[in-house]
């Protein structure tokens, strides 16, 4: 028998579920692509409660990650060449089938094999898991309002998912509204409107800025020894004014700290970072850097509305470590 309802836990508060959820507690944790020990806010509270001696977790991925490392079972996972996928590439509207281009490598197995294979052994019925994947791809396209022969974008042939008529604005009015009804239901401002960050004006005066590094967007990168090695040793970049100010000179390691943690990383000195701003590109793992992960400095508090991450809202110092 299946609950009627299911809990639901916001990914950036998995490590504070998996510490205080006692109604009753989280017993067993199924990670796929994701690192969270490396990418969640709070990252030692995420540690902990992976750390956890009751808590039963299985990571499916193609690398020993940080994740990967806290798994009572890790099952390998094939990489993007070994898997069939229909994919849609970043700030475009078309998308592609992608065919592997070689076999899955020793005992790695794709997603979707894992998923089915797994709902067979548990009872689920639902025709979704005895597909196969261009009957998956022919029924993502049911209803859909795209005209696209499924046979042919297995041939590799795009498909736009592009509208050419106007835009659909899904709010109450149909329109685009500068004033939300909506919002000012829920206690929030109706108007666009900038708040100070609660943090500012703290102890730390460094405001913290996260970005995709060049070679290493996410941590996913960091087992090819090839892209590690283009993209350098985990860095933090500060303005020359702020360099000076606190005798940091470029190269040397430095000390990332705030009431949350500490970190150290070599440090870049460029006038490409604003005054007040210290730049970590990339979301690097501890083995990495000089010494910690990033995110360890980040709190797991929510955004003032949609419930999201406020990894841009930290701050921190920075001394000679």
């Amino acid at each position: 028998m299946r609950p009627a309802t299911a809990r639901t836990v916001n990914h950036l508060k998995l490590g504070d579920a998996l510490l205080e959820v006692t109604d009753p507690p989280i017993r067993a944790l199924f990670i796929a692509a994701n690192n969270p020990a490396v990418t969640n806010p709070d990252t030692a509270k995420m540690r902990a409660g992976l750390a956890r001696a009751d808590l039963f977790t299985v990571v499916h991925d193609p690398f020993m990650t940080a994740t990967a490392r806290y798994a009572d079972i890790v099952l390998p996972a094939t990489t993007y060449l070994e898997t069939e996928d229909f994919y849609r590439s970043y700030g475009t509207y078309y998308m592609q089938y992608g065919h592997r281009v070689v076999e899955p490598v020793g005992q790695a197995w794709s997603n979707i094999r894992l998923t089915q294979t797994l709902a067979g052994r548990l009872g689920l019925t639902d025709a979704v898991f005895r597909m196969t994947q261009p009957e998956i791809l022919a029924e993502m396209f049911r209803g859909a309002g795209i005209a696209a022969d499924p046979a042919v974008l297995l041939d590799g042939a795009p498909v736009s998912i592009g509208t050419r008529s106007g835009q659909t604005f899904r709010t109450p009015s149909g329109k685009l509204e500068f004033y939300s009804q909506t919002l000012a239901g829920q206690g929030l401002p109706a108007l666009p409107d900038w708040q100070p960050d609660p943090a500012e004006g703290s102890a730390y005066p460094l405001r913290l800025l996260t970005t995709p590094g060049y070679f290493q967007s996410h941590t996913a990168f960091s087992g090819v020894a090839f892209l590690r090695a283009r993209e350098g040793v985990p860095c933090a970049v500060l303005h020359p004014a702020d360099a000076e100010a606190r005798g940091l000179t470029e190269g040397q390691v430095v000390r990332l700290r705030n009431d949350k943690g500490q970190v150290s990383l070599r440090l870049r000195v460029l006038d490409e970072v604003q005054p007040g701003v210290v730049l970590v590109p990339g979301q690097r793992p501890d083995e990495e850097a000089e010494a910690g992960t990033v995110n360890m400095l980040c709190d797991d508090r929510y955004t003032d509305m949609g419930a999201g991450a406020t990894y841009q809202s930290t701050w921190l110092e920075v001394s000679a470590a």
